[in-house]
């Protein structure tokens, strides 16, 4: 009993590097941190304000998580990232306890194993984004389905209230995609008991008294929530390109190939051999966890609007299919450690390449980089030198003790982990590009005794967040329409408007793009340069 809780400890406290000495990069980080310290600061727990300005893109079970954090440690960047964090490791801990119900054999902690160690979801559960909580709700409530179906049917009510913290997580998909898995089962499957044990009075109640209040106070504050967060956030970003985040149907494939990383080779058996020979009509757990794995790939495919994060739901689904084919043959996969190796020589190529720039373009490789980035990558690069070596150290291990399983199994798993905090660590080389942190501590004088900072054509989330302070948008919208409709007057709509506002007073700091600052300039406008760089130009009224 003392060495797997040795081993779990070991896990938990490597899950932990980084989380404080990572700055929050933007877009995502920056903008979930700062809804978050506005709420906190506000004490407005029902309408999220991003800059000060509405902002009703997502709902609010995060923003509420992270603003506790901020209240007891601050404005920092464990603040920022601690839900996401804990989320990741609450979804480890739901596969592993499910994965042994279901399937035996000790199927948990091979599951566990490979779900942590996973490139996708170790990088992701350490970056401030939606994607981790909306993901282990929906596994929340997935396995307590699961569970209802094979043992007491009273696991429903955690299904529903699983169902409801997903919905406050990220909206709608996180019904959408579990229905839709339990509809396709039985369609495929021609199997009609699950819907006999759903409990759907008692679980609907559970989850309107859980879900809904958010829902009707906002409506009741803005009338306009309803068609915006329905309407153009969910049924216009899935069957348009109106964000503009448009990719191809295949988009996803090779980042679930290379996100299983170094367990990829385990995918087919893991995820089509269920769906594969007689279908009873007794419950498959398996049957439903690769229906639903493959219904989340597929609907974001078919979606007009694509990131790499939005099929992080398929992933603890498929960990706990791999942990039922690993618990019937408890053997490191050769496919595991030569992966492991191949990511390994890709991470030496790689570094080769940002280290030698001329010697990559020699090789044909014209990496589009700016000149002041490229000492950064430089130094990027032996970070990535580092992780290549652990994985190889990894791999080495394992094949020592490969005729212990779950040692070979937990030193690959390690090396595995740790090569991605490495590079999640590494990537702070590169954060003068990423966040505001920097500017913001370097000239935090010049910020605090600003009247204004007027943000001229661009809108940088984490300079709010590291400042403690909102900025004044000029000439710019972006996500942030939406809110801006309702408050106009929340910004400076034109630079011409911006000219006349910054002639009248003397104390203000400003913001800008170069070419912004290029061109107001050689107009004249009085401004003295605080900083600036290939990417901006802060300026102050003279």
């Amino acid at each position: 009993m003392k060495r797997p809780l040795a081993i779990a400890l070991l896990f938990v406290l490597l899950w932990g590097m980084g989380l404080a000495t990572r700055s929050i990069t933007r877009p995502d980080e920056g903008r979930y941190a700062e809804i978050a310290r506005e709420m906190a600061v506000s004490g407005d727990w029902v309408t999220p304000r991003l800059n000060g300005i509405i902002y009703f893109e997502k709902p609010p079970l995060q923003y509420w998580a992270t603003a506790q954090s901020i209240d007891m440690l601050g404005p920092t960047a464990l603040a920022a990232r601690l839900w996401t964090a804990l989320m990741g490791l609450l979804g480890v801990w739901v596969v592993w306890r499910t994965g042994d119900r279901l399937f035996g054999h000790g199927s948990g902690k091979w599951a566990a194993l490979v779900l942590i160690s996973s490139l996708y979801y170790a990088a992701l559960g350490h970056i401030n984004s939606l994607d981790m909580g909306v993901s282990v709700w929906m596994t929340v409530s997935v396995c307590a389905f699961l569970r209802a179906q094979v043992e007491d049917r009273r696991w429903m009510i955690l299904a529903w209230a699983g169902a409801a913290a997903a919905v406050l997580s990220k909206g709608l998909m996180a019904l959408v995609l579990p229905g839709g898995a339990l509809i396709l089962y039985s369609l495929w499957t021609r199997d009609l008991s699950p819907w006999r044990r759903l409990d759907p009075i008692r679980g609907a109640l559970i989850f309107l008294a859980l879900a809904a209040p958010w829902f009707m106070l906002s409506e009741a504050a803005h009338p306009e929530f309803f068609h915006f967060f329905f309407i153009h956030e969910h049924f216009e970003r899935f069957i348009s390109t109106v964000h503009q985040r448009v990719e191809p149907f295949w988009y996803f494939l090779p980042i679930l190939l290379a996100g299983w990383l170094p367990w990829t080779g385990l995918l087919y058996a893991s995820v089509i051999r269920p769906l594969r020979g007689f279908h009873s009509r007794v419950f498959s757990p398996q049957r439903f966890l690769a229906l639903y794995a493959l219904l989340v790939v597929l609907f974001f495919s078919l979606s007009g609007s694509k990131l790499p994060s939005y099929i992080l739901p398929a992933f603890p689904p498929i960990a706990l299919l791999m942990g039922r084919i690993l618990a019937q043959r408890p053997r490191l996969p050769v496919s595991a450690m030569g992966l492991a190796l191949l990511w390994s020589a890709t991470l030496i190529f790689a570094a080769a390449a940002l280290r030698f720039p001329d010697l990559a373009a020699q090789w044909g490789i014209q990496a589009d980089i700016d000149a002041d980035m490229v000492a950064p990558y430089q130094h990027f690069a032996g970070w990535m030198l580092a992780a290549s070596t652990v994985l190889m150290a990894g791999v080495l291990l394992a094949l020592r003790w490969r005729a212990t399983a779950l040692k070979a199994f937990t030193a690959l798993a390690l090396s595995c982990l740790m090569a991605v905090q490495l590079l999640m660590q590494g990537s702070e080389t590169l954060s003068d590009v990423t966040s505001s942190q920097r500017i913001a501590t370097d000239y935090a004088t010049e910020f605090r005794d600003a009247s204004h900072i007027y943000s001229v054509g661009t809108y940088d989330q984490t300079l709010d967040y590291y400042l403690q302070r909102t900025v004044l948008l000029v000439a710019f919208q972006d996500e942030l329409t939406f809110g801006l409709t309702l408050e106009p007057w929340q910004s400076i709509p034109t630079l011409a408007a911006f000219r006349v506002a910054w002639q009248n007073e003397t104390g203000a700091r400003a913001i800008m793009a170069p070419a912004t600052y290029d061109v107001l300039a050689a107009e004249g406008l009085p401004m003295r340069i605080i900083f600036r760089d290939t990417r901006r130009v802060i300026v102050a009224r003279i």
